[in-house]
Protein backbone atom coordinates (compact mmCIF):
# COMPACT_ATOMS: atom_id res chain seq x y z
CA UNK A 1 0.00 0.00 0.00
CA UNK A 2 1.48 3.61 -0.92
CA UNK A 3 2.22 6.05 1.68
CA UNK A 4 -0.90 8.09 -0.03
CA UNK A 5 -3.17 5.12 0.34
CA UNK A 6 -2.08 5.01 3.76
CA UNK A 7 -2.17 8.58 4.81
CA UNK A 8 -4.86 10.07 2.79
CA UNK A 9 -7.69 8.19 3.69
CA UNK A 10 -7.30 7.36 7.41
CA UNK A 11 -10.87 6.51 7.66
CA UNK A 12 -13.31 5.50 5.52
CA UNK A 13 -17.46 4.77 6.50
CA UNK A 14 -19.97 3.53 4.04
CA UNK A 15 -23.52 3.99 5.05
CA UNK A 16 -25.55 2.16 2.28
CA UNK A 17 -28.85 3.34 3.78
CA UNK A 18 -28.40 7.41 3.41
CA UNK A 19 -26.10 7.51 0.77
CA UNK A 20 -23.04 8.88 2.31
CA UNK A 21 -19.36 8.74 2.60
CA UNK A 22 -17.75 10.08 5.19
CA UNK A 23 -13.81 10.57 4.74
CA UNK A 24 -10.73 11.80 7.07
CA UNK A 25 -7.81 12.89 4.70
CA UNK A 26 -4.51 13.16 6.15
CA UNK A 27 -2.21 16.61 5.35
CA UNK A 28 0.41 15.87 3.69
CA UNK A 29 3.75 18.42 2.95
CA UNK A 30 3.33 20.08 -1.19
CA UNK A 31 6.65 17.69 -1.41
CA UNK A 32 4.82 14.94 -0.36
CA UNK A 33 1.43 15.95 -3.05
CA UNK A 34 4.78 16.46 -5.89
CA UNK A 35 6.33 13.29 -4.92
CA UNK A 36 3.27 10.77 -4.88
CA UNK A 37 2.01 12.61 -8.22
CA UNK A 38 2.31 10.14 -11.22
CA UNK A 39 1.53 13.09 -13.48
CA UNK A 40 1.06 17.06 -13.10
CA UNK A 41 -0.77 19.17 -15.66
CA UNK A 42 -2.64 22.49 -16.29
CA UNK A 43 -5.93 21.84 -17.45
CA UNK A 44 -9.05 23.30 -18.35
CA UNK A 45 -12.40 21.48 -17.63
CA UNK A 46 -14.88 20.66 -20.51
CA UNK A 47 -17.30 18.48 -19.20
CA UNK A 48 -18.61 16.52 -15.97
CA UNK A 49 -20.85 14.17 -15.94
CA UNK A 50 -22.33 10.99 -13.36
CA UNK A 51 -23.15 7.62 -14.32
CA UNK A 52 -23.92 4.87 -12.37
CA UNK A 53 -20.78 2.48 -12.58
CA UNK A 54 -23.03 -0.57 -10.29
CA UNK A 55 -25.83 -1.87 -8.38
CA UNK A 56 -24.98 0.64 -6.12
CA UNK A 57 -22.05 3.06 -7.02
CA UNK A 58 -22.22 6.07 -9.05
CA UNK A 59 -18.85 7.99 -10.27
CA UNK A 60 -18.61 11.78 -11.67
CA UNK A 61 -16.34 11.99 -14.72
CA UNK A 62 -14.32 15.32 -15.13
CA UNK A 63 -13.18 15.46 -18.94
CA UNK A 64 -9.75 18.10 -18.99
CA UNK A 65 -7.86 20.00 -22.04
CA UNK A 66 -4.57 18.92 -21.51
CA UNK A 67 -2.63 22.71 -21.22
CA UNK A 68 1.11 21.71 -19.85
CA UNK A 69 2.30 19.16 -18.20
CA UNK A 70 4.69 19.50 -15.65
CA UNK A 71 5.33 16.06 -14.53
CA UNK A 72 5.15 12.60 -16.06
CA UNK A 73 4.63 11.45 -20.39
CA UNK A 74 1.31 12.26 -21.23
CA UNK A 75 0.48 13.21 -24.62
CA UNK A 76 -3.24 13.71 -25.23
CA UNK A 77 -4.69 16.13 -25.70
CA UNK A 78 -7.75 15.24 -23.45
CA UNK A 79 -7.73 13.13 -20.25
CA UNK A 80 -10.78 11.74 -18.06
CA UNK A 81 -10.48 11.44 -14.43
CA UNK A 82 -13.26 9.53 -11.89
CA UNK A 83 -14.70 10.66 -8.89
CA UNK A 84 -16.54 8.56 -6.55
CA UNK A 85 -20.40 9.96 -5.71
CA UNK A 86 -22.65 11.89 -7.91
CA UNK A 87 -26.37 12.16 -8.68
CA UNK A 88 -28.12 9.90 -11.36
CA UNK A 89 -31.71 10.75 -11.18
CA UNK A 90 -33.54 10.08 -8.03
CA UNK A 91 -29.94 8.15 -6.82
CA UNK A 92 -27.52 10.10 -5.27
CA UNK A 93 -23.80 9.11 -3.06
CA UNK A 94 -22.25 12.27 -1.50
CA UNK A 95 -18.68 11.64 0.00
CA UNK A 96 -17.84 14.19 2.05
CA UNK A 97 -14.79 16.45 1.28
CA UNK A 98 -15.00 15.43 -2.49
CA UNK A 99 -14.37 18.72 -4.50
CA UNK A 100 -15.10 17.47 -8.02
CA UNK A 101 -13.69 20.44 -10.91
CA UNK A 102 -16.62 22.43 -12.16
CA UNK A 103 -17.17 23.09 -16.13
CA UNK A 104 -15.01 25.98 -17.33
CA UNK A 105 -12.68 25.89 -14.63
CA UNK A 106 -8.79 26.12 -15.33
CA UNK A 107 -6.07 24.65 -12.32
CA UNK A 108 -3.05 22.54 -11.46
CA UNK A 109 -4.03 19.16 -11.03
CA UNK A 110 -1.96 16.24 -9.40
CA UNK A 111 -2.95 13.02 -10.19
CA UNK A 112 -1.75 9.95 -7.99
CA UNK A 113 -2.02 6.90 -10.70
CA UNK A 114 -2.78 6.65 -14.49
CA UNK A 115 -4.37 3.10 -14.10
CA UNK A 116 -5.39 2.48 -10.23
CA UNK A 117 -8.48 2.99 -9.85
CA UNK A 118 -9.02 5.95 -6.82
CA UNK A 119 -11.88 7.04 -4.53
CA UNK A 120 -10.52 10.36 -5.84
CA UNK A 121 -7.71 10.82 -8.48
CA UNK A 122 -5.69 13.65 -6.97
CA UNK A 123 -3.06 13.27 -4.43
CA UNK A 124 -4.62 14.12 -1.22
CA UNK A 125 -7.81 15.32 -2.32
CA UNK A 126 -7.78 19.09 -2.36
CA UNK A 127 -4.09 19.22 -1.71
CA UNK A 128 -3.69 17.73 -5.90
CA UNK A 129 -6.31 20.66 -7.21
CA UNK A 130 -5.55 24.05 -7.72
CA UNK A 131 -7.51 26.79 -9.66
CA UNK A 132 -5.87 29.26 -11.94
CA UNK A 133 -7.89 32.10 -11.87
CA UNK A 134 -7.99 35.98 -14.02
CA UNK A 135 -8.02 39.03 -11.52
CA UNK A 136 -9.37 42.25 -12.19
CA UNK A 137 -6.40 43.39 -14.28
CA UNK A 138 -6.29 40.43 -15.86
CA UNK A 139 -3.46 38.96 -13.90
CA UNK A 140 -3.48 34.88 -13.56
CA UNK A 141 -3.19 33.71 -10.27
CA UNK A 142 -3.54 30.77 -7.97
CA UNK A 143 -6.09 29.31 -5.53
CA UNK A 144 -6.73 26.55 -3.79
CA UNK A 145 -9.90 23.97 -4.48
CA UNK A 146 -11.39 26.29 -2.15
CA UNK A 147 -10.80 29.36 -3.88
CA UNK A 148 -8.83 31.22 -1.53
CA UNK A 149 -5.57 32.79 -2.99
CA UNK A 150 -2.14 31.22 -2.28
CA UNK A 151 0.54 33.54 -1.49
CA UNK A 152 3.37 31.65 -1.01
CA UNK A 153 4.18 27.95 -0.53
CA UNK A 154 7.30 26.98 1.32
CA UNK A 155 9.40 23.65 1.12
CA UNK A 156 8.51 21.95 4.64
CA UNK A 157 10.13 17.89 5.14
CA UNK A 158 7.76 15.14 4.46
CA UNK A 159 4.89 15.29 6.94
CA UNK A 160 3.92 13.30 9.27
CA UNK A 161 -0.09 11.86 9.29
CA UNK A 162 -2.41 14.47 11.08
CA UNK A 163 -5.48 15.10 9.87
CA UNK A 164 -6.49 17.76 7.10
CA UNK A 165 -7.42 21.15 8.31
CA UNK A 166 -10.65 22.99 7.57
CA UNK A 167 -8.62 24.54 4.75
CA UNK A 168 -7.63 21.83 2.79
CA UNK A 169 -4.10 22.74 1.63
CA UNK A 170 -0.83 20.78 1.75
CA UNK A 171 1.74 21.76 4.92
CA UNK A 172 3.55 24.59 3.05
CA UNK A 173 0.98 25.85 1.53
CA UNK A 174 -0.07 29.35 2.75
CA UNK A 175 -3.57 30.90 1.99
CA UNK A 176 -4.11 34.81 1.89
CA UNK A 177 -6.32 35.35 5.46
CA UNK A 178 -8.27 38.22 3.84
CA UNK A 179 -8.79 37.25 -0.02
CA UNK A 180 -6.15 39.89 -1.37
CA UNK A 181 -6.02 38.93 -5.38
CA UNK A 182 -2.81 41.44 -5.55
CA UNK A 183 -0.41 39.09 -3.74
CA UNK A 184 -1.32 36.07 -4.65
CA UNK A 185 0.97 33.90 -5.81
CA UNK A 186 0.92 34.13 -9.76
CA UNK A 187 0.16 31.01 -11.98
CA UNK A 188 3.82 31.40 -13.67
CA UNK A 189 5.35 31.26 -10.78
CA UNK A 190 3.31 28.43 -8.74
CA UNK A 191 4.06 26.22 -11.89
CA UNK A 192 7.76 26.63 -12.36
CA UNK A 193 7.78 25.82 -8.60
CA UNK A 194 6.05 22.53 -9.25
CA UNK A 195 8.63 21.85 -11.79
CA UNK A 196 11.63 22.53 -9.38
CA UNK A 197 10.39 20.49 -6.76
CA UNK A 198 9.91 17.85 -9.61
CA UNK A 199 13.65 18.15 -10.63
CA UNK A 200 14.65 18.28 -6.64
CA UNK A 201 12.67 14.85 -5.88
CA UNK A 202 13.57 12.67 -8.73
CA UNK A 203 15.52 9.68 -8.09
Amino acid sequence: MTLIKQCALVLILLTASSGLMATTVAQLSFDDVVANAELVFEGRVLAVEARETGPRSIHTFVEFEVLDVLKGEYTEQRIELSYLGGRVGSRQLEVSEMQVPAVGETGVYFIESLSADQLHPLVGWSQGHYLIVRDSNGRSHVQSAGQQPIRAVTIAPFAAAQTLNDDGVASGVHIQAIADESSAMSADGFKALVRDRVQELAP
